[in-house]
């Protein structure tokens, strides 16, 4: 097993940056699916939304206007 192979094996394992957002509009569990959607399409990854609280956690490095573009398209905005 090379360096190359050790360092796949465990690249999964560095901790993504984790991000807080309020996104505005979520009602059901259908609103909570099509903003998780939006941003895993983005490469946001183990995102959790609540729309009773309006809270959407996910992991990752994504840009503040790709994260604004993936919330307008589902229908949503920032609070």
């Amino acid at each position: 097993m090379g360096l190359k192979d050790i360092f796949a094996a465990h690249a999964s394992e560095v901790p993504q940056k984790k991000n807080t957002i309020k996104v505005a509009g979520m009602h059901c569990n259908a609103c909570e699916k099509l903003v998780s959607t939006a941003l895993e399409d983005r490469g946001a990854k183990n995102v959790t939304a609540d729309h009773e609280t309006g809270v959407v956690e996910y992991e990752g490095e994504l840009e503040s206007s790709l994260v604004s573009e993936a919330i307008a398209e589902a229908g949503f905005e920032l609070a």
